[in-house]
This record gives structure tokens, C-alpha cells and sequence, in this order.
């Protein structure tokens, strides 16, 4: 059962996200990227609730999918829970007949451009063409961050991202949603949801970034939020931008 309090701050937000940039048209086939963390579960919820209320009318089809892994012999995920959340959503979880190993999660970029790949190979096996990605707020903002401060770049993740030059299109529903609620409403939902603990996380640039928005939050309540509107509002007529880019 949804908590209604805590869905008020996900599905309007995730609504509202869509309609901004366009995200569902008539008869799109969505694979949804399910990881079995509390993104990815809230991101098929939404998306199974839309599916009730307009997939007929739009003609939509969503086909949650995962890309299993395995850690010093151990899977990442328990493919078998997911499973079944997924039924309990009317869904069947398709599985990637590839998976991840061991070499790549020391590396989040070489992890995210190889998980990349097999969802592409999902997509096209599924004739999806739209893949919904569990990316939130608080990651649009530390992406923002991240590449002002390490690669001089004015650059997030685009709530929708078209790639292989048109062929496939990202969609991030829950780009207005923010870490914290979709964390409780999770829990509430579909209770304890075990993590894997990436090796390559524990020392990285993005966990720079959380911790100096968190110290700086607690001066500013509103700091997030900002960042966000400017993220998603940019003044290009205000950015110094010259003819002959440096």
C-alpha cells in the first residue's frame, strides 16, 4: 500500500518532470531500469501506477529489466525478490543474459558505460525505445557540481537525453524528486531493501560533493532546491559566453 503523505512528494513531482521535458508520447515502450535499490523501485512504481491510470489510453508498455552482477562470487542484487516486486506490480522482470563482474565496480565510470551497453541490448531486444533511468534531484545537482568543479563544464543529466544519434532516448522521471523522500517512501513501500555496497564509492568525487552540499545545507534549507531551479532555468543570456569559445 502507497503511503499517501510520502507519495504527494514523489508522483507529483515525477508528473510534473515529465510534462517539462516531454517525456511520454503515444505508444512509447519503456524499459525501466530496475537495480533493486530505492531509486529504481520507486521509478517502476510511478511508472506502474501511470501504466494503470493512462497505459491503455496512451498506449504505453513498460518492461522492467535488470542487469545482474556478481561480487567476489556473490550477486549484487537478489534477482529472485525483484522478481517478484515486480509481479506484485503486474510486471514480468526481464533479465540481461550478460551481467557484471568483479573488474568493473572499482571503476563507476567503466561501470556505468558497461551497465550502459547491456541495457542498450535489452532495449533493442524488447523494442523498447526509451529507457527510464532512476536518477533524482539530489544526483541532477551533484552531477552539476561535479562537472563545474572537475571539468570546467556548465553540464547535469538531462531528464531527457536522446543517444545513439536518435535511435534510443533516456527519460529520468524522478529528476524533481529528491533523495530523502524517495528513501522513505522505499522503505514504507516495499520495506528493507539490501544494498550492495559498491568497492568504488567509498572514496569518490561524488561523495565530496554530498558531504560539502550537506555541511552547506545546514546554513541554507534552500540551497538544494536553488541549485536545482538553476540546473533546470539556466540565464544563457547571463553566462559569459564568448564567440570564440576558450
Amino acid at each position: 500500500m502507497r503511503d499517501a503523505l510520502r507519495w504527494r512528494k514523489i508522483y507529483p513531482r515525477a508528473v510534473k518532470a515529465e510534462k517539462d521535458f516531454a517525456m511520454l508520447q503515444p505508444g512509447d515502450r519503456i524499459l525501466v531500469a530496475v537495480s533493486g535499490g530505492a531509486d529504481s523501485l520507486v521509478l517502476l512504481d510511478v511508472l506502474a501506477y501511470q501504466h494503470k491510470k493512462i497505459g491503455k489510453t496512451l498506449g504505453l508498455e513498460v518492461v522492467p529489466a535488470h542487469v545482474p552482477g556478481t561480487y567476489r562470487g556473490k550477486p549484487t542484487t537478489d534477482a529472485g525478490r525483484l522478481g517478484r516486486l515486480c509481479r506484485e506490480l503486474g510486471f514480468e522482470l526481464r533479465l540481461s543474459g550478460a551481467g557484471l563482474s568483479d573488474g568493473v565496480f572499482s571503476d563507476c565510470f567503466r561501470c556505468s558505460q558497461a551497465r550502459r551497453r547491456l541495457l542498450f541490448d535489452l532495449a533493442e531486444e524488447h523494442r523498447c525505445g526509451k529507457i527510464a533511468l532512476g536518477h533524482n534531484a539530489d544526483d541532477l545537482v551533484e552531477t552539476f557540481l561535479l562537472n563545474a568543479f572537475y571539468s570546467g563544464r556548465l553540464a547535469a543529466l538531462s531528464p531527457r537525453q536522446p543517444v545513439l544519434r536518435g535511435k534510443l532516448c533516456f527519460i529520468r522521471p524522478l529528476a524533481y524528486a529528491w533523495k530523502d523522500d524517495i528513501d522513505l517512501y522505499a522503505r514504507q513501500r516495499f520495506g528493507r531493501l539490501p544494498g550492495f555496497k559498491c568497492p568504488g564509492s567509498g572514496n569518490s568525487r561524488r561523495l565530496a560533493v554530498r558531504r560539502l552540499l550537506a555541511r552547506l545545507s545546514r546554513g541554507n534549507p534552500h540551497l538544494r532546491g536553488n541549485l536545482l531551479k538553476a540546473v533546470c532555468n539556466p540565464r544563457l543570456e547571463y553566462l559569459p559566453v564568448p564567440s570564440r569559445r576558450l
